[in-house]
């Protein structure tokens, strides 16, 4: 999992390079450690859901 490295009210960065945007805007100022929860939380819940109705044929999953 990527490593939150930059954060603000706005966007975030990875690790990598990458940078999203955060809609709609947090309330509040994060530090990346902070922010990192919510990222690894929101990512684990995606990624569960790529597994909901895995032996349905017409499931097309979840990328992650």
């Amino acid at each position: 999992m990527n490593k939150i490295i930059r954060v603000t009210k706005t966007e975030f960065e990875l690790d990598n390079g990458d940078i999203f945007p955060i809609e709609p805007e947090l309330d509040e100022e994060m530090s990346p450690e902070e922010f990192q929860i919510h990222y690894e939380r929101a990512y684990n819940i995606v990624k569960s859901l790529k597994d909901v109705g895995g032996d349905n044929k017409n499931n097309k999953g979840v990328d992650v």
